[in-house]
């Protein structure tokens, strides 16, 4: 059984791009265009792991993470953003970022970061 991956991006293209690539990668991919109904769609679907835009309308990928951090403190979160800003990479790391990708995203290097990221997750959620 495929690990599912949500993707929250208010950019369609980069949303429809990142759930191609996973796609082709052999995950079972769910999106959201906003950090509400991505939060929604998590405890719905339960994903294996969140990859998040920044910058989002109705909640921030950054406020997204603070939710997660509370709720599923287990749940790994990569970070993606366009913005260039040390602060919010920081912020995001801050917050427990699994990891912090810039746009565009190298997709070797998340394909490495996402492995990693759902072997970490399956550790910490064992008994």
């Amino acid at each position: 059984m495929p690990q599912r991956i949500l993707v929250a991006d208010d950019d369609p293209f980069s949303l429809e791009g990142l759930s191609l690539l996973l796609a082709i990668w052999g995950y079972d991919v769910e999106t959201a265009s906003d950090g509400r109904a991505a939060l929604q769609k998590i405890w719905a679907d339960q994903p294996g792991a969140v990859i998040t835009d920044v910058v989002m309308p109705m909640m921030s990928g950054l406020e997204l993470l603070g939710a997660l951090r509370v709720e599923k403190p287990d749940m790994p979160v990569i970070v993606v953003t366009g913005q260039s800003s040390l602060d919010t990479l920081a912020r995001a790391r801050q917050e427990g970022a699994y990891a912090c990708l810039r746009k565009p995203v190298d997709v070797l290097r998340l394909k490495s970061v996402l492995a990693s990221a759902l072997a970490s997750g399956m550790e910490k959620s064992r008994p």
